[in-house]
């Protein structure tokens, strides 16, 4: 029962952070890339699966943002493209815990035309950048809310790791890592599977990012 409980809490406080940024108008500094900064609140539209996987190529997401100093009523839209970068201070009261996290969001592209496919967390810095994203999907009539891990590498195209992959994980790892032979042969050994993407971009960017 105590093991039972615990999950449940752990996916409930995963699932509170990963929708809070989208539900709730939460503090947040934004970085424009006019080189403004704005403080006060702010939250970001989902992006909406098309019958799941690949996503739209039109699919739209903003930030919404509101000048609490001068207590704005209407919210300023933000596209991906004239956003550097988002911190939210998230401050939630969870089973009865207050919760204070910071999460950072970057926008991502989808494809090689250079089309702003949204706004992702950066969980990973570096020459690899790992980032996620919350998705929602809507079939049977019923919502659907799921997590995205994303690579990018500079500002290419941001390739979807999921859990689920028509390509099987270390074919797909190993063509993306080609530059980096010794991560190559730890991925082909299994020594990296789908479970350690962090520790894998980890070690791509110590010690073969140029």
């Amino acid at each position: 029962m105590m093991l039972k409980s615990s999950i449940t809490f752990f996916l409930f406080f995963v699932t509170f952070f990963i929708n809070a940024q989208y539900k709730d108008l939460t503090d947040a500094e934004i970085y424009l890339k006019s080189g403004e900064i704005l403080k006060g609140k702010a939250r970001l539209t989902m992006i909406e699966a098309k019958g799941g996987f690949p996503l739209s190529s039109d699919s739209k997401e903003y930030l919404i943002y509101f000048n609490t100093e001068i207590k704005q009523r209407k919210g300023t839209k933000f596209s991906p493209e004239e956003v550097e970068k988002v911190f939210f201070d998230l401050d939630l009261k969870v089973n009865g815990r207050r919760v204070k996290k910071q999460t950072a969001y970057i926008p991502v592209i989808k494809n090689e035309k250079k089309s702003k496919l949204g706004f992702a967390e950066l969980i990973i810095d570096g020459t690899v950048k790992l980032v996620q994203r919350s998705v929602s999907n809507s079939s049977d009539n019923r919502l659907r809310i799921y997590k995205e891990s994303l690579l990018v590498r500079d500002n290419s195209e941001a390739i979807v790791f999921n859990y689920a992959e028509l390509k099987s994980f270390k074919k797909r790892a190993s063509e993306y890592f080609s530059d980096c032979s010794s991560l190559v042969s730890k991925i082909e050994d299994e020594k990296y599977k789908r479970k350690d993407l962090e520790d894998l971009v980890n070690y791509y960017n110590d010690n073969c990012a140029k």
